[in-house]
């Protein structure tokens, strides 16, 4: 080790995969973007309705459209959970500041 260095020494021991967290996590990336699917056809579906004056159709297809964007973003985020699990993701750490004032 040089002089005046601070870096932990890397572990040579391989992090352990968690295949059965990844699986989970693909069955539940898949059955949101299923959701997402339905309820995006959903709200097209009553849009149409709705747009022969029907007053219910409307709320529908609100609740039809406010569904498929948590459905969407749950997806999402599922989706980079899955990434970071099965190992996929950098080992990016950013720099940790050493908590001083810069001098002008």
């Amino acid at each position: 080790m040089g002089a005046g260095r601070r870096r932990a020494e890397k572990s040579s021991i391989p992090r352990p995969r968690r295949w059965p967290v990844v699986l989970l996590l693909v069955i539940g990336v898949v059955a949101s973007g299923t959701a997402w699917v339905f309820l995006v056809r959903a709200a097209i579906d009553f849009g149409q309705v709705a747009r022969d004056c029907e007053g219910a159709a409307w709320l529908v297809c609100g609740a039809a459209t406010a569904g498929a964007a948590v459905c969407l973003l749950l997806m999402f985020v599922l989706l980079a959970r899955t990434w970071r699990s099965a190992g996929l993701g950098g080992a990016y750490q950013p720099r940790r500041s050493s908590g001083r004032r810069a001098s002008r």
